[in-house]
């Protein structure tokens, strides 16, 4: 058992909160309601005793989520910590074995990912593994949010209590022109993000606190989902409703592109794969 994930800066910084439940403007729908599965979405457990989100990949050994998730917690205490899977047949468990960060995660909050490696991995035939996406996302993707926080409405925030899954859409329709991203607190080069506005009247969906970590899911040509993107946290922006940080009308929400992690995944999904290289 180890731990990969030293000082990583949590996104509390400059008014950026981490995000961990999805709010919804309007009834949230039920799984199944035109939205993709979601038995691979897992509830996580840390050590430290809060919930967040993650997604089960191919091969059932890791679950990717966010790095602030991971931080922080003690090599001694990996193995404490629990992840579920509550929508999937038999609501399986597993330990922790261990948590990977990626290698930028330290320096760049919007390379916030990480993985846990599971004491007892999942096999597909009771859990299939979610793909992450192979090309960039595109501006105004709609995605399908799902999350294990706090829930809420866009009037009132995020004020029921977390650990049920809850799903929502939204789409990345927010450049990340140099203006804003000065009122984020972020550099031009600040890396893959993606970022969406909680706006009323579209029966939007908006992270709180609880969804860290948890996917924005599309469907391939084939409905197959695909994580497009990892939820990261919130932003109060210059147009939120109620001037607080709580998943209310006109916040911001800031996701990770998934594909730009492609890369730093592939030695862990598929560690037998080898690159030949011809010497001339």
């Amino acid at each position: 058992m180890g731990m990969r994930c030293a000082g990583i800066t949590t996104l509390a910084l400059l008014s950026l909160g981490t995000a961990e439940a999805i709010v919804v403007d309007g009834p949230p729908p039920e799984e199944g309601a035109g939205l993709l599965p979601v038995a691979a979405v897992a509830r996580i457990h840390t050590p430290l005793g809060l919930i967040a989100s993650g997604t089960l990949l191919p091969g059932g050994r890791y679950v990717l989520t966010a790095a602030h998730v991971v931080s922080d917690i003690p090599g001694d205490n990996i193995s404490r910590g629990l992840v579920e899977f509550p929508s999937g047949a038999g609501r399986p468990r597993s330990r922790w074995k261990a948590v990977h960060c990626h290698p930028k995660a330290a320096e760049h909050r919007v390379w916030d990912a990480a993985l846990i490696e599971l004491a007892c991995p999942i096999e597909a035939d009771v859990i299939e593994g979610l793909p992450v996406t192979t090309t960039p996302v595109a501006n105004d993707l709609s995605v399908h949010f799902a999350g294990y926080g706090n829930r809420g409405n866009g009037l009132q925030g995020d004020f029921q209590s977390p650990g049920i899954l809850t799903l929502g859409h939204n789409c990345f329709d927010q450049e990340p022109t140099p203006e804003l991203l000065l009122v984020l607190g972020l550099s031009r080069d600040c890396g893959p993000l993606l970022l969406h506005r909680f706006d009323p009247g579209r029966n939007e969906a908006h992270f709180a606190a609880g969804d860290s970590g948890g996917p924005g899911l599309v469907p391939d040509a084939g409905g197959r989902a695909h994580v497009a993107s990892i939820i990261l946290g919130r932003h109060r922006g210059t147009s939120d409703c109620d001037h607080r940080l709580n998943g209310s009308f006109g916040e911001l929400g800031l996701s990770l592109d998934a594909s730009a992690l492609r890369p730093w995944l592939q030695p862990f999904l598929y560690p037998s794969r080898q690159v030949t290289i011809n010497v001339k």
